[in-house]
């Protein structure tokens, strides 16, 4: 499955990106790639997770790098709440 990030909104301060689609296998390189464009280039970068059914270990350990960052998590399913939960990851 492909994975499609979108932007959902942008202010010169913040970035929201719409991520669709699972955060595993060669998707997670996808992803750390566009989010390291938008940290370069703004203060804040929002993850909206709404339409992601899974993250593997590779997404995890990524999510995990860019905790405490400038990076927040939003949305997700109760499943993949609980996922992020359990890696000390919260969403809002």
């Amino acid at each position: 499955m492909l994975l499609r990030i979108t932007i959902k909104a942008q202010t010169a301060q913040e970035v929201i990106l719409a991520v669709h689609g699972k955060i595993a296998g060669p998707n997670v390189q996808l992803l750390a790639k566009e989010g390291a464009s938008y940290l370069q280039t703004t203060a804040h970068l929002v993850l909206d997770l709404s339409s992601v059914p899974f993250i593997d270990d590779d997404g995890l350990t990524l999510l995990q790098q860019w905790a405490g960052t400038r990076v927040q998590l939003r949305g997700g399913s109760p499943f993949l709440q609980a996922l992020l939960a359990a890696e000390g990851l919260g969403t809002k």
